[in-house]
């Protein structure tokens, strides 16, 4: 019997490439699960749910979506980094997690920088600079000079303290420097509600979220803060057009664990990269407001990169704190 084993051990190892041949087929070997580190039915949500099925149609993978919210996408990214790196648990990456949270909580059990290998830039999401219909000025350049004249006198509402509406209404009074009281909310929904109530006069907020708004006339888009315009508001100059040179925005992306085979890295590279070249794929992201950008590993890396340097630098500089 060992003389048996001993021989069929030969014969394997004198085929070459068996075992890693073996190792490469078994990928995946059960099913591909998306981590979201927000709840169900944010702008988050739906591009984890997008891209799951999108790769699960081009590959031919059971793909999963796995909410795990709190703590500004902490947990469900420490519970990816502490994961096992074997391919089969993905991030959902957003400008959070993966570039401002070092400078707003005191201590992060990850460290995005070293803990997650970048797989596809899915989405790069501008948003959308909108006023009350009473605020006194039709677009940003005559805002400005409304704002510069009247400094303390206006307010923004935003989803919370550290989230992206905030920073970027923190970023845009830095570039265009304007003095506007912040007063923050919890979400996006109540901060929209009172920004059509009059009780505060100017947000930061995605393009889906305020659209039907300004086409009603419920509210008044004064800038967009992508590098250009945006298809769905053509009309509306970008921040720079109006004279604050800034660019603003919420990213997404898919990390792994960054001790993933590289083989396996790989083959979600390509997969993810051509469920991203389906058309159904880009005409979702585009309703959802997302601008074309590169998606390959590279692109994303450096992106992510610049952006911890960016946010972090105004966070301090701004002093925001977390409620």
């Amino acid at each position: 019997m060992q003389r048996r084993n001993f021989l069929q051990a030969g014969a394997a190892l004198a085929i070459p490439g068996l075992a890693g041949a073996s190792h490469a087929q078994a990928f995946p070997s059960k099913p591909i699960r998306i981590v979201c580190p927000y709840p169900a039915g944010a702008t988050t949500d739906a591009i984890s749910r997008l891209m799951a099925h999108a790769l699960q149609t081009e590959s031919g993978a059971t793909v999963l979506v796995d909410n795990r919210g709190g703590a500004g996408g902490n947990i469900g990214t420490e519970a990816v980094a502490r994961g096992e790196a074997d391919g089969h648990t993905l991030l959902l990456a957003a400008l959070g997690p993966m570039a401002a949270n070092a400078a707003l909580y005191p201590k992060l059990n990850y460290d995005p920088a070293k803990d997650f290998a970048p797989l596809a830039w899915t989405a790069s999401v501008p948003l959308v600079m909108v006023a009350h219909p009473a605020f006194p000025a039709p677009n940003l350049r005559a805002a400005l000079e409304v704002l510069r004249k009247a400094p303390g006198r206006y307010s923004y509402a935003s989803a919370g303290n550290g989230t992206p509406q905030h920073l970027a209404a923190e970023l845009f009074k830095r570039e265009a420097q304007v003095s506007i009281l912040h007063v923050p909310y919890r979400g996006s929904a109540p901060a929209l509600n009172d920004l059509m109530g009059g009780t505060v006069q100017l947000l930061f907020e995605a393009t889906p979220a305020v659209l039907q708004h300004i086409v009603s006339g419920r509210l008044k888009a004064l800038a967009v803060t992508s590098p250009a315009r945006i298809p769905a508001l053509p009309e509306v100059p970008t921040l720079k057009e109006s004279g604050v040179d800034a660019q603003i925005g919420g990213w997404y992306g898919f990390v792994a664990p960054a001790a993933t085979p590289s083989e396996r890295q790989a083959w979600l590279v390509e997969h993810m990269g051509r469920a991203l070249a389906q058309k159904n794929t880009r005409d979702k992201l585009a309703e959802l407001g997302s601008i074309t950008v590169d998606s390959s590993p590279q692109a994303f890396a450096r992106m992510m990169a610049g952006e911890r340097i960016r946010w972090q630098q105004l966070i301090r500089e701004a002093g925001i704190k977390l409620d």
